[in-house]
């Protein structure tokens, strides 16, 4: 596992990259509030088979907009990776998200159909939510981040995320640190709140969601889903792989919301054994 800052025209794009060049390539997108250290029980196990990417997306994590004069869109960060897979070689790849990185990554595919191989959609509310249930998320998101957004720190990081996992003691110490420091970035918390707006423009924002065009999403797709999710529904998840033409569902037992650090090695298991 190296880490490394990729300029992605004119962005430092901050990146976790693992794997041997030249092997299938991988990218790993994050959610709304987590950084590519998200998959950091994932990529040495992928790495074996895959060249591996986890990015921080355009305005999150630690890769800073280059003009923070200018709005960074959902259109922004689609067009980010597309560009950060051209400069790392990936002419087609593969390509997981995770939440929010789950919506963004099925619309890197609609946007580059012959670029992406297969698909991973992980507990994705975002993608598989109604507008009504993303819009009562987004609110309740806004209203639960708020304090910690202001003042970060680790134990409060902590007690926020484990709202977000079935067993907390499986809460990596990293996790809060990483994340205490990267909203202590003055212009985190603005991009944050940028997407939060973004995605609570309902009408702007209806050209970006996926649950009423999932037919389009006609790529090998697999979706994994903890199955004692509080945020993502598990219905709607089996209703949206119903609906989507070359899709599975891989439900994981006694695991909240992000299975890649609740449950790594099932995880690493079932994504391989797709992927392959």
């Amino acid at each position: 596992m190296e880490m490394k800052f990729v300029n992605v025209e004119g962005h430092d794009t901050r990146c976790i990259v693992a794997g041997e060049v030249g092997a299938p390539p991988l990218i790993l997108v994050h959610g709304l509030s987590l950084t590519a250290d998200l998959w950091m029980k994932n990529i040495d196990s992928l790495g074996r088979h895959f060249r591996v990417a986890a990015l921080d997306m355009l305005g999150h994590g630690f890769t800073r907009p280059k003009d923070m004069s200018v709005r960074i869109t959902f259109d922004d960060k689609v067009s980010h990776i597309l560009k950060f897979a051209e400069i790392m070689g990936f002419d087609r790849f593969a390509i997981s998200g995770s939440s929010y990185g789950g919506l963004v990554a099925a619309n890197v595919y609609l946007a580059a159909k012959k670029r992406v191989e297969k698909l991973v959609i992980n507990g994705s509310g975002s993608a598989f939510n109604t507008e009504d249930q993303l819009a009562a998320f987004l609110e309740r998101i806004y209203d639960n981040y708020g304090a910690i957004l202001k003042r970060p720190s680790p134990d409060g990081w902590r007690k926020v995320l484990e709202g977000t996992f079935h067993d907390p003691l499986t809460i990596p110490s990293e996790i809060p640190m990483l994340l205490s420091l990267c909203y202590a970035q003055p212009w985190a918390v603005d991009c944050w709140n940028n997407t939060i707006d973004e995605m609570r423009a309902l009408e702007a924002f209806r050209r970006f969601r996926i649950l009423e065009r999932l037919e389009e999403i006609d790529v090998e797709t697999l979706v994994v889903w903890g199955r004692n999710d509080t945020g993502g529904i598990y219905e709607a998840a089996v209703a949206a792989v119903d609906q989507m033409p070359d899709s599975t569902l891989v439900s994981i037992e006694g695991c909240g919301h992000l299975p890649m650090i609740e449950k790594p090695e099932i995880y690493n298991q079932e994504v391989s054994k797709f992927l392959l």
